[in-house]
């Protein structure tokens, strides 16, 4: 029996939300549609450029937003409205070659599942933050049990998923970079924001807005990746 050594041996690829999947930073979104934008966009390109660590400034912004559950709703809409072109072929390809497909991110769940569903991914694959809303979805805080509100974070949960599976990560901030060694190659991606930390310490940096290469990827043979 002839072995296809083009056939993937990926057995679960990871992706980061915000600035992979779809083109727009969603607490940025949240900012400025509550009109904190300025104030709340600084802090967060601090943190995913790796200059200020990213639990520090988790509840600092979402006290200054007060994002409502209704504003998460209209995030997820916003999701998929500035998602990559080629995101939910890329996906559909994956899934095909018998990829479990999962998306892990400092983002908040409403939203996040929102763009998940329309993607093809199972929402039990959504790895997210967790916040807390009073009846009237208002927003009262955020689960700081979860390890997503934490540095490193990523790659314990990516540690628990994965065991002997080989992993793929793709990401664009620092938070990715950091689960690096939670998985067999890390993926940088730019092709939204470039970040010079993250190009500098990936395996391998994606620069332009496509998700199609990491399909390709997945099919390298064992001795290139």
């Amino acid at each position: 029996m002839t072995t296809n050594i083009y056939q993937t041996t990926y057995k679960k690829v990871f992706f980061d939300c915000d600035s992979t999947l779809t083109a727009i930073e969603g607490v940025d979104w949240l900012a400025e549609h509550k009109g904190v934008g300025n104030i709340v966009k600084q802090l967060t390109q601090e943190a995913m450029n790796g200059h200020l660590p990213f639990e520090s400034i988790l509840k600092q912004r979402l006290d200054i937003i007060k994002p409502t559950l209704d504003d998460l709703l209209k995030l997820g809409q916003k999701y998929i409205q500035n998602c990559l072109p080629d995101a939910k072929k890329s996906i559909s390809l994956l899934h095909q070659q018998q990829i479990e497909v999962y998306i892990i991110t400092g983002g908040y769940r409403p939203a996040v599942e929102i763009l998940a569903r329309w993607l093809g991914i199972d929402t039990k694959h959504v790895f997210a933050i967790d916040l807390n809303f009073n009846s009237k979805g208002i927003y009262i805080g955020v689960d700081t049990q979860n390890p997503l509100t934490q540095n490193g974070g990523k790659g314990k949960i990516i540690k628990k998923l994965t065991q002997n599976s080989r992993s793929m990560l793709i990401g664009d901030g620092a938070t990715d970079l950091e689960a690096k060694d939670a998985v067999d190659i890390f993926i940088g991606f730019g092709g939204i924001v470039c970040r010079p930390l993250v190009r500098e310490q990936a395996d391998i940096y994606i620069n332009i807005a496509s998700l199609m290469p990491i399909v390709a990827l997945t099919k390298l043979p064992n001795f290139i990746c």
